[in-house]
């Protein structure tokens, strides 16, 4: 959901507008933020401390503004945090799982995000009537690249580890859904090396349309 689906830059307009500063400083809280976002998921499962992906994604910010001085007061924070429920999706988003689900495949998400943090984004989205179900991590109270995420979708889909693919934009992510043994194809938006630790991706493409147009054909 979170970097393939949806765009996490664009919590930008909402920082901007809140906090009041240069477009330069706006994208540099952007940018802190969803890194210690995913920081802080590996160090919750590495240290067995799960907290919600909600949380984790208040931690994150917490840390981002303080990193550049900024102290905003707890209803412009909450505010903040409230723009990771209204993400802009990438362009073809709609068009893909569309034509994935027309080619009759099971089109599900797998996320860190807990199941109502999901849920509130996909219909703010407009991607809830596209997608088949919302599988969360949370059910296994760890976070990607576990393989116990990728498992946990496995049994869900009632289906072979190896007959499921995931299809991300997050080099790691591929990497670590390939160790457990899925299919994997990454939406390589930026033309990125893969990620030299764990399992290179099977496919590569550069855009979402571009998963269904390698996959459906």
């Amino acid at each position: 959901m979170y970097g393939t689906l949806c765009d996490t830059s664009s919590v930008r307009d909402r920082l901007g507008d809140t906090l009041g500063v240069p477009d330069r400083l706006v994208a540099a809280v952007d940018e802190t933020w969803r890194r210690k976002q995913l920081q802080y998921s590996y160090q919750s499962a590495q240290m067995d401390d799960y907290e919600a992906f909600w949380e984790i994604t208040g931690d994150a910010l917490d840390y981002a503004l303080a990193a550049y001085d900024l102290d905003p007061d707890d209803e412009a924070r909450c505010r903040l945090r409230e723009a990771y429920d209204h993400l802009d999706p990438f362009p073809g988003a709609v068009e893909a799982l569309t034509r994935l689900a027309d080619a009759g495949h099971d089109v599900v998400v797998l996320s860190n995000g807990n199941p109502r943090m999901l849920e509130r984004l996909a219909d703010n989205a407009g991607l809830s009537p596209h997608l088949d179900d919302l599988l969360s991590a949370d059910a296994v109270r760890t976070f990607k690249p576990d393989p116990a995420v990728y498992e946990h979708a496995a049994t869900e889909l009632d289906r072979p580890i190896d007959d499921c693919r995931l299809i991300s934009s997050n080099a790691w992510d591929v990497a670590g859904a390939g160790n457990a043994g899925m299919a994997t194809t990454w939406v390589n938006r930026t033309r990125d090396p893969p990620e030299t630790i764990g399992a290179t991706p099977d496919r590569a493409v550069p855009t979402l349309p571009g998963v269904a147009d390698d996959l459906c054909d």
